[in-house]
């Protein structure tokens, strides 16, 4: 489904009319789930190795509140792996600042309005995944002291 119709925007304005009291209850219901709506959020976010992540929703039908509804599944010693390869290859981004930027502080200023989602992230371009240029020469575990069945 389009991010449109996923996560349906609106701006409501002033609800303090008696039309809105269903509406109301609705949004305000919805805010005791909004930590484990942002748990799942940043628990399914796109690794720096991956480009995109495309996971499936929960929403409800007023547009109240939206959960990921996934489970990353990674086995520990790989995601630590990958995290370290990603720890090198930051270091040397950031060593030859390709990418990185220094922030401006302070980073928000109190008078600026909220960003609009639709008109400032909708059309954004993901950025391209983090790769680490492996040689061509493949080192034998054998030669490095590790005890394999096969040595190839």
């Amino acid at each position: 489904m389009p991010p449109e119709h996923v996560r349906n925007i609106k701006d409501h304005g002033d609800m303090s009319s008696k039309k809105f009291t269903h509406d109301k209850r609705v949004y305000l219901g919805a805010l005791k789930f909004v930590p484990h709506a942002v748990f799942k959020l940043l628990e399914n976010m796109p690794m720096p190795w991956e480009q995109v992540r495309d996971v499936k929703v929960l929403y409800h039908v007023t547009g109240a509140i939206t959960f990921v509804n996934e489970i990353p599944w990674v086995v520990e010693p790989i995601y630590m792996a990958q995290w370290g390869t990603m720890w090198i290859m930051m270091r040397r981004e950031k060593r030859d600042r390709r990418h990185f930027k220094r922030m401006r502080f302070p980073p928000f200023d109190d008078e600026e309005p909220p960003l609009d989602y639709a008109d400032n992230l909708l059309d954004v371009e993901t950025l391209e995944a983090i790769q680490m240029e492996l040689d061509e020469e493949r080192i034998p575990l054998c030669t490095l002291g590790f005890t394999t069945t096969s040595c190839w």
